[in-house]
């Protein structure tokens, strides 16, 4: 008897989370757990995105500003800010785990392709964009989770 073919899921969960200028698509199975924001214990020498670290789960959590890594500059803070653990994804990775700063709390949806539309990635985005999308009518990137963790390895 043959096997059947699996069907694909019509439908993904998704995160959208709300950043200064962008907002980003991630797999709700990207995302490990949303915590309050707490302020970082500063890395020496680091570059200005990288916020420092701060414990979670008796792990060492760095914190990203991950509009600065995309070029933009002067971001205020916000009473709502959150800090996003997401999973690297990273085979072998150094940090299995990253926080993402978002200026609020980040909400589920459901990603079907009739409400996705795709778009052209910026020229300074670089390796750590992987795709620009419509959602929904709404405008956000898709980050790729291994190269955040590289980029925060190197410098933490």
């Amino acid at each position: 008897m043959p096997e059947e073919e699996q069907a694909l899921p019509s439908e993904i969960r998704g995160v959208l989370i709300q950043l200064h200028g962008e907002q980003l698509l991630l797999p709700n199975a990207a995302v490990a757990e949303v915590i309050d924001y707490r302020e970082p214990q500063l890395v020496e020498q680091a570059p200005g995105w990288l916020l420092g670290t701060t414990d979670w789960r008796q792990r060492n959590l760095a914190m990203v500003r991950l509009e600065k890594l995309l070029g933009h500059s002067d971001l205020p803070t916000s009473q709502r800010q959150r800090i996003v653990v997401c999973h690297t994804l990273g085979e072998g990775a150094y940090r299995p785990f990253v926080g993402i700063v978002a200026i609020a709390i980040p909400r589920l949806v459901r990603v079907r392709e009739e409400i996705l539309q795709a778009q052209s990635v910026k020229p300074g985005d670089g390796a750590l964009v992987q795709a620009r999308l419509v959602i929904d009518g709404q405008d956000a990137l898709v980050p790729d989770l291994s190269e955040l963790e590289r980029q925060v390895s190197e410098v933490a």
